[in-house]
């Protein structure tokens, strides 16, 4: 049983998404995440992996939501707030990440998972629509 986190980075009213390459399916468009770890809950693992792949760090944690993923465990969806000077940075060149802000409205959701697309549709506008939000 797998279990996923994904930093959903929220500034303005914008979401933070990234372009990178995956070996098995090429370019594609995700929030920053990954696998949670054994001695990890979701909100950490994905701070971590924001971290790992976008330099981001100490961003303000406003929401966790969570569901069953396509491999029978945990996805967490874990809204962060940054503050406007807030950036990410391309960690491994190798990844060919590119970093976009998206209003939630215009995420392009053919490009993402199902698990992404039921909740950008379904929990994201929430959060990235309200400024204080904590």
């Amino acid at each position: 049983m797998k279990h996923l986190a994904m930093a959903v980075v929220v500034k303005q009213g914008k979401v933070l998404v990234q372009k990178r390459y995956r070996v098995d399916k090429g370019m594609v468009l995700e929030f920053p995440g990954g696998e949670v770890g054994e001695e990890e809950n979701g909100t950490k693992a994905a701070a971590r992996e924001l971290a790992e792949e976008t330099g981001l760090s100490d961003l303000k944690h406003a929401a966790t939501y969570t569901k069953v993923n396509d491999y029978g465990g945990r996805i967490y969806f874990v809204v962060f707030r940054a503050n406007p000077n807030d950036e990410p940075q391309v960690i491994e060149p190798a990844r060919q990440q590119q970093f976009m802000w998206f209003e939630p409205t215009k995420i392009p959701l053919d490009d993402f998972y199902q698990a992404d697309v039921e909740f950008i549709t379904s929990q994201l506008k929430q959060y990235a629509l309200s400024p204080t939000l904590v």
